[in-house]
């Protein structure tokens, strides 16, 4: 992990963080008051953004690294190329969108991830290997997941 400032990330990693951020803006969290934005960038350069939407019994939540996945995917983007995510601090992932993430990245442990607060100060670069260095994913049960 490493803290980077607005002035030292690319185009690409600034468009990921405003997607995410702007999508964070739309997220439907009336019971835990955490707001949460993603943004996945796919293996054709496409962006696409999520943002959790809670239920009632919580435990159904759509977390928004999960629902800009399954944007991506429904899309017909099949890797992530790179993600950010935009929350109250700037935390990395929890550890069940680290999974879905490991799934999506086929097997590269340097696909980057961006986190930042609700302003753009504090940001942090990860890889999903750093995150998630004892994965399991497709690769291990020999599936090609760009095949499906």
């Amino acid at each position: 992990m490493r803290k980077v400032k607005w002035d030292d990330l690319t185009e690409g990693q600034e468009q990921l963080l405003v997607s995410a951020r702007m999508c964070r803006d739309r997220a439907y969290a009336p019971y835990s008051k955490y707001k949460v934005g993603a943004a996945v960038k796919d293996e054709n350069g496409r962006i696409f953004s999520g943002c959790n939407v809670e239920l009632v019994t919580l435990s159904r939540t759509t977390h928004a690294e999960g629902n800009a996945i399954d944007t991506m995917i429904a899309n017909g983007g099949r890797k992530i190329t790179a993600l950010a995510c935009v929350d109250n601090d700037g935390g990395a992932p929890c550890g069940e969108c680290r999974q879905r993430i490991w799934e999506f990245c086929h097997g590269n442990p340097d696909v980057s991830i961006i986190g930042a607060d609700i302003d753009l100060k504090n940001i942090q670069i990860f890889t999903i290997g750093e995150l998630y260095p004892y994965s399991f994913g497709p690769e291990a049960l020999g599936i090609d997941p760009s095949k499906y």
